[in-house]
């Protein structure tokens, strides 16, 4: 079967109440990021990328570990506090922003003007 296009993926995502990320590893956390610009709470576990694309608290909720009650606790939790989701909401929003174009090219000229800042006469400056 074809793959949803990304306007029918994001009408799943704001369609949805949470979007759940119970990785083991995740480098990135597109995924979580996807959900968080549709305006969509997401619940991942605290690994690797999905502490960085997940802010705790504000655009989601971070679960430590993989154990299923720990799990089913926190999204019965949300289930049941509407208005808390709807503050995730809205922090989802204003946190996946973080992670636009404009921003990600901003950032990458920052490290650029700061690699170059640095003095050269050391050989090895880059590795500092």
């Amino acid at each position: 079967k074809e793959p949803v296009s990304r306007s029918e993926l994001a009408d799943w995502y704001r369609a949805s109440d949470l979007v759940c990320v119970p990785s083991y590893s995740e480098s990135f956390g597109l995924v979580a990021l996807e959900a968080q610009a549709c305006g969509t709470p997401v619940i991942a576990s605290a690994v690797g990328g999905l502490r960085t694309a997940v802010s705790d608290g504000i655009s989601g909720i971070l679960v430590d570990g993989h154990n299923p009650k720990a799990w089913a606790s926190v999204v019965s939790r949300l289930i049941a506090e509407p208005q808390r989701r709807v503050l995730l909401s809205m922090g989802a929003l204003d946190h996946s922003k973080k992670f636009g174009w404009e921003n990600t090219a901003r950032q990458t000229l920052d490290v650029y003007d700061w690699v170059l800042s640095k003095p050269k006469s050391n050989p090895l400056w880059v590795a500092q």
